[in-house]
């Protein structure tokens, strides 16, 4: 696929001719990159070109998300034209790259290039709090993400640099006194992790996230046939159903 063209903007896509237009993917390390695609194209032609500029070949563990008109995240039915289905479901023509199907255990992965991407994707889901942990766990999840992103301690005159860094999950509200104290554990982590490679380190990442409780999961809110609010869930096991109390969830493999 063509990057980089000069192109036309227009109110909702950069269009090339009638046949072409550009979609913007944004991907799982917050970049943003551009797609050249035909009208015709599908989402998977779309996944596929995404994918050819990661390097990556396993690409039958992710998609292609975007946010629907309502503001909720749907993810694009990879057979259908990408442009047609935008324009119906879409609130602007941004897609998000991600991994829709996760594994029990990351030794399923074979390639390098698929390790790092289902990385960023579960550090990004303890990040933005959809999986619990506790504070213990966030410390050395953090030691861990810091070591795999920057490698080892003594690289560096001091450990100020965390304080800029997104150490902890966004729903943990802290005072600056407890964040200052946690920072310092953190540090104290990383240093007791010098000499492991970024990629081990990565690797120790998603084996203590596999462990989390809702690893893995994606929970949709509905309704059952007398009309009570149930979680119904699809993970690597199979599907699932929860109520809100709490009750032990059933699981259909």
């Amino acid at each position: 696929m063509p990057f980089g063209l000069k192109l036309r903007r227009t109110r909702r896509y950069n269009v090339l001719s009638k046949n072409c237009f550009v979609t913007r993917i944004r991907l799982l390390d917050s970049n943003v990159i551009e797609c050249t695609l035909s009208v015709e194209s599908t989402g998977q032609e779309c996944l596929e070109a995404v994918a050819q500029r990661l390097e990556l070949r396993e690409t039958h563990y992710f998609g292609l998300w975007f946010l629907s008109k309502s503001q909720q995240a749907r993810w694009v039915e990879l057979e259908k034209p990408l442009k047609k289905h935008l324009d119906k479901f879409a609130n602007e023509p941004l897609l998000f790259f991600g991994v829709m199907f996760y594994v029990p255990n990351v030794s399923w992965l074979q390639q390098e290039a698929t390790r790092y991407q289902y990385y960023l994707q579960v550090k990004k889901d303890v990040l933005e709090g959809r999986l619990r942990c506790t504070l213990e766990q966030v410390i050395r999840l953090a030691g861990l993400a810091v070591q795999a992103d920057f490698g080892d301690y003594n690289q560096f005159d001091s450990q100020d640099f965390l304080r800029e860094y997104v150490l902890f999950p966004m729903d943990l509200a802290l005072e600056e006194a407890v964040l200052e104290e946690l920072t310092q554990k953190v540090a104290q982590e990383h240093k007791a992790h010098s000499g492991i490679l970024p990629a081990e380190a990565e690797l120790m990442y998603i084996n203590e996230v596999e462990r989390l409780d809702g690893f893995g999961q994606e929970i949709f809110p509905v309704k059952d046939n007398h009309g009570n609010s149930v979680h119904l869930g699809i993970f690597f096991m199979g599907i699932f159903v929860s109520n809100r109390i709490g009750r032990q969830a059933v699981i259909y493999r």
